[in-house]
Parts: structure tokens; C-alpha cells; sequence
């Protein structure tokens, strides 16, 4: 049987585990605990733009994540991202820089905040870092 036939016969099925899945989703998100360390952020879903701004901003919001407006310049952050638990905010740039190791050497590699969502990875702030916290790592 091809995927097509597969999709098919079970088309109700995929459809009722989408709805489980989606519905355990929304159950965590709801019960979102205040963020003490990065791994207390949840990974974001990729949603559209609406649900992201009604729902799931605020969520972020209330458990402790730090909004973009109150982010100051040249300041470390301790926060979630794919590649790092601290970045520094650039204002001028309207980014944060992180270190980011590729094939062996570190780098500074740019992000955007959570509140500005271009389909690659965010960070999301949870606390004040330290310029110690930011310093380039050893290999």
C-alpha cells in the first residue's frame, strides 16, 4: 500500500490523533508553570500568525518570559533557543547574538525574539545574564 492509500483507509484516524494531539497540546500550554531555568520553556509550535499573538504570546507572557519592550541594549540574557540558553540584545540590530559552534568553531550568530517570529529559531528571555553568562565558550 502507497501513502496515498494508506492516507486514505485511515484518513479518520490521522484525523482523530491530529485532534488528540492538538487538544494535549492546548492542555499544556494552559498549564504552563512560571519559567525558573530554559528548560521550563516549551518548544513553540509552528502555527499561524493569529493563534501565535492570541494564544500563545500571552502564555509566554504570563509564565515569565520578557518581552521585547523591555529588553535592554548590550544586556545578556538567560533564555531558550535551539542553540543556546544565553544571548545578548543589539538593539540596534533588533536581534539577539548568541555563540553558535559550527564544525568546530564558535561564532556570533543573530535570532530573533519570540515576538517576532520569521520561521526559523527564537529565543525566548527568561532572566537577567551576565556578561560572564555570555562569554565565548571553550571547544
Amino acid at each position: 500500500m502507497n501513502k496515498e492509500e494508506y492516507i486514505k483507509r485511515n484518513k479518520y484516524e490521522i484525523e482523530r490523533r491530529h485532534l488528540e494531539n492538538q487538544a494535549r497540546l492546548i492542555k499544556h500550554w494552559d498549564n504552563l508553570k512560571h519559567f525558573h531555568n530554559p528548560d521550563d520553556v516549551p518548544n513553540i509550535p509552528v502555527v499561524d500568525k493569529d493563534e501565535y499573538e492570541e494564544f500563545y504570546l500571552p502564555k509566554l507572557f504570563k509564565a515569565g518570559a520578557i518581552r521585547k519592550i523591555d529588553l535592554n541594549d548590550g544586556q545578556a540574557y538567560i533564555g531558550k533557543h535551539r542553540r543556546c540558553t544565553v544571548a545578548k540584545w543589539n538593539e540596534a540590530s533588533n536581534e539577539f547574538e548568541y555563540w553558535r559552534n559550527k564544525f568546530g568553531h564558535w561564532f556570533i550568530d543573530t535570532c530573533n525574539h519570540f515576538e517576532d517570529d520569521n520561521g526559523f529559531a527564537l529565543f525566548v528571555p527568561i532572566k537577567l545574564g551576565t556578561e560572564e553568562d555570555f562569554k565565548e565558550p571553550e571547544n
